[in-house]
């Protein structure tokens, strides 16, 4: 009899767990296919480009001259512009080796610990729009922001590695102010540059805002490919994929998004199409990536990863 009602009992309650299950079922359905509704993907452009390539100079360059002719960028696809990604071009994959606390203001102590030496030096004073705001090492160039303070550094200038050389000057105001935070009424909400990296003809650039993804309808934390040879904007990731620095292994690019009482990742982006291949949830905003070898340190603000690939 008792097993009777036990069988009665566990029938009663699957029938009873069945609508949730399903309804759950449904809603995974729906969330994927919304995520791959917002994946659109656009016609691939490897012709573009040519890591080889050696930018050409323009001119003389000083520090101090403010006279130089800046090439105002169209706005970038704010809802993201990827192209279509070759599977079989081999993407790194990153597994988590460790995870430590830090003190959250020994950046400078973390760069000396892992070996690293290159990079970006920020500028304090005087504040001023013809005052240089960072310098980011990518290589035989150095990028050097230049804006009203350093949220608001949207010009760069690329130089030789003895900034005597001048190989082009981009206006990024175009970039400022997204969409969104036009709908929102935050205007405040403005866009800066993250971090500049040049490989080839390409220079790869972040940009995003230091609020959160409510104030600008989340149109925050893009990484986009500008070809140097014509200025035109390859791809545009889709948003919250990254707002610090990022490093280039191969055929991936390494970057991270993440604020305050918002989800935290690590990605992995294919170089070629500007999609994210991977996504690693992490504990706190990530902001800093250093390649040695086969491993990458990762600084968060308060924890250290260090990932093996």
């Amino acid at each position: 009899m008792n097993r009777i009602v036990k069988t009665f009992l566990l029938l009663v309650l699957a029938l009873m767990l069945m609508p949730g299950q399903v309804s759950a079922q449904k809603k995974k359905s729906v969330r994927k296919k919304k995520a791959t509704a917002t994946m659109k993907t656009y016609p691939a452009r490897d012709d573009a480009f040519l890591p080889n390539y050696a930018l050409q100079p323009v001119g003389p360059f000083s520090i101090d001259n403010f006279d130089v002719d800046y090439t105002l960028l169209p706005a970038p696809y704010f809802e993201g512009h990827v192209l279509k990604r070759d599977v079989n071009r081999k993407q790194i994959r990153l597994k988590q080796v460790a995870c430590t606390p830090n003190n959250i203001t020994d950046d400078e102590e973390w760069f000396e610990r892992i070996g690293a030496t290159n990079h970006e030096y920020r500028y304090e004073f005087p504040m001023g729009e013809n005052h240089p705001r960072y310098k980011y090492y990518s290589g035989d160039y150095v990028a050097i922001t230049y804006g009203l303070d350093w949220g608001h550094a949207m010009k760069v200038v690329i130089t030789d590695a003895a900034e005597k050389t001048l190989y082009g000057a981009f206006d990024f105001s175009n970039y400022l102010l997204a969409p969104g935070a036009l709908k929102t009424g935050c205007t405040g909400a403005t866009q800066s540059i993250d971090d500049v990296v040049i490989e080839g003809n390409i220079m790869y650039v972040v940009f995003s805002t230091n609020t959160y993804k409510r104030s600008t309808l989340g149109q925050t934390g893009y990484l986009a490919a500008i070809d140097l040879r014509n200025n035109e904007t390859i791809w545009t990731t889709q948003p919250m994929t990254s707002s610090g620095n990022i490093a280039l292994v191969g055929n991936s690019i390494i970057c991270g998004h993440g604020m305050t009482d918002e989800p935290d990742y690590v990605h992995v982006v294919d170089k070629y199409s500007g999609q994210r291949v991977q996504r690693i949830w992490v504990k706190k905003s990530p902001y800093y990536f250093v390649v040695q070898g086969r491993k990458v340190y990762v600084r968060t603000y308060s924890f250290d990863y260090v990932f093996s690939f």
